[in-house]
């Protein structure tokens, strides 16, 4: 064979590789296990997302706590806003 025919198969298959890889993924994409990874990962990142805030909520009440029961402690009186009920988010 000649070259040119060796290096024209060459590019050819390559090609045609890269067209089976291209309809793999789009067959990959377009199936329900695609759909049902990106909902696990979601759910996955909503549920960080919730755990982060609700843990620093917590560290935001403790303190506040902390505070007031330093103020009753030296004897100071708590303005009626302050009085609220705890751990109620605003």
């Amino acid at each position: 064979m000649r070259n040119e025919t060796i290096d024209a198969l060459g590019a050819t298959g390559g090609k045609t590789i890269a067209a089976g890889a291209g309809l793999t993924s789009f067959g990959w994409i377009t199936s329900n296990e695609f759909l049902g990874l990106v909902g696990a990962i979601v759910a996955v990142a909503g549920l960080v997302i919730t755990w982060y805030y609700k843990r620093e909520a917590n560290r935001r009440h403790a303190r506040e706590h902390e505070l007031r029961m330093a103020r009753l402690r030296r004897g100071m009186d708590l303005p009626e806003s302050e009085l609220a009920e705890q751990g109620v988010d605003e």
